[in-house]
């Protein structure tokens, strides 16, 4: 018999072999340094039994505990007072025979017990998770069984693909929902006053500060922070937020006190962190405690299928936004269907909302969609559309001269109009001799 175990104590022990005569083979001991590390051995592995010996404030033990019961097949904790304890109660349970050792600290629950991910009645769908696509079906039932959790996400893609909606889903789908999601965008922030934004600051703590803010993350407390473009935050603001995921509280700019927060983190990088982490560029320490688990966003050319329900989607945003209301055809279909769409969902929505603004009648049709590169050749027979590249050109030909018309030859504005740059527009007239 061989199984694992978590110790959340400083303790250097990583396997210990089993005594001759009981349980019959070793346990592997994992050690974690807190209790977040805790529960991504738990939602990695099938771990029967927590000893804990750990300093930690009721708020922390409590949570951890509301955390682990949520799972599938909660594990068995006891709380030891020091380390050494701990280790001599593991040594007594080594000692068990394996039937007795079964009996005690099985993971399996009782038959009645289902299997599923506890899912709250009240919750309803979050429909803005549109898909219904292989890849997004999977995304779908993993948020399903990481959101009762207050484990920290990672979420990985490529611009454009939708990861705060996905960081709005894991929200909605949590006991923390009726709490406040707080979008940050580290890349967005002015870099002299983002410790302000983040941590807040007091009164007279620089020119200017006429009185005290709560910051960000103290205005998600009992709800959602949601960290965007993570790989941009300077090291100096990495190491303080360290310090608050720690410590589970903030330090405003110019204040002496510590001020408690309860947050979920999300955070989200279009950056391979792991090799920020190799460079320099980010820390190895923060890096391994937001990766408690990791999430890939799929880019939109993965999951083709799904055009028709995005587009849909876009289209009905589109007018509650005040756009006219307008259909697609199924040849337009064909040709969003068979684009690369390397700026994914965000590139959508920008080529639907010029094809309105540019066509004509209640229906969209391929004349009225601005593609500006080479469709792709779809390896899934599914989604194999053929679509002239010729074609395309003459469709971008079209748009172009229909927003140079409405703009009266402005090529700026025609350019704004298109949702594309300048600089993107006068290379397009010289291609086209125009």
């Amino acid at each position: 018999m061989s199984t694992s175990l978590v110790i959340i104590a400083d303790c250097s022990e990583a396997t210990l072999e089993i005594p001759a005569g009981a349980t019959g083979g070793t346990i592997d001991v994992l050690r974690a340094r807190d209790f977040d590390e805790a529960l991504h051995h738990m939602h990695t592995n099938n771990i029967p039994l927590v000893l804990v010996s750990l300093k930690s404030s009721e708020q922390a033990a409590a949570s951890f505990l509301r955390q682990c019961f949520s799972l599938p097949e909660p594990p068995r904790i006891m709380f030891c007072d020091t380390v050494t304890r701990a280790m001599s109660a593991l040594k007594e349970i080594l000692t068990l025979s394996p039937a007795a050792f079964g009996r005690m600290f099985s993971c399996t629950p009782p038959k009645s017990a289902s299997h599923a991910p506890v899912k709250r009645s009240n919750v309803t769908e979050y429909k803005n998770l549109v898909g219904e696509s292989f890849e997004m079906k999977k995304l779908k039932e993993l948020l399903l069984k990481i959101a009762p959790t207050a484990t920290t996400i990672l979420l990985q893609g490529e611009s454009g693909t939708g990861k705060e909606v996905i960081a709005r889903a894991v929200h909605h789908y949590s006991s923390r929902s009726d709490q406040p999601f707080i979008p940050v965008d580290c890349a967005a922030i002015n870099p002299s006053i983002i410790e302000s934004e983040l941590f807040g600051h007091a009164r007279g703590a620089f020119t200017g500060a006429g009185q005290s803010t709560l910051g960000m993350i103290r205005a998600a407390d009992k709800g959602t922070l949601f960290l965007d473009e993570i790989g941009e935050l300077p090291l100096a603001m990495q190491v303080k937020l360290l310090r608050t995921l720690q410590e589970r509280a903030v330090k405003p700019v110019g204040d002496t006190r510590l001020y408690p927060v309860d947050i979920r983190i999300i955070a989200a990088t279009n950056k391979n962190l792991s090799e920020e982490v190799k460079s320099g560029a980010f820390r190895q320490d923060l890096y391994y405690r937001l990766n408690a688990i990791t999430i890939f966003s799929p880019p939109l050319r993965e999951r083709l299928a799904d055009i028709p329900l995005l587009a849909a989607f876009v289209l009905q945003k589109l007018t509650q936004e005040g756009y006219p209301t307008k259909q697609i055809s199924d040849n337009a279909l064909a040709v969003l269907s068979a684009y690369d769409w390397p700026g994914n969902i965000r590139e959508l929505e920008n080529v639907l909302r010029r094809a309105i603004t540019l066509s004509s009648g209640s229906v969209i049709t391929p004349e009225s969609l601005d593609i500006e590169s080479v469709p792709v050749t779809s390896t899934d027979p599914m989604n194999a559309i053929e679509v002239c590249p010729d074609t395309i050109r003459s469709y971008e030909r079209e748009a172009i001269r229909k927003a140079l018309e409405k703009t009266t030859g402005n090529r700026r504005e025609a350019a704004e109009l298109l949702g594309i740059s300048e600089a993107t527009l006068y290379r397009r007239l010289k291609m086209y001799g125009k």
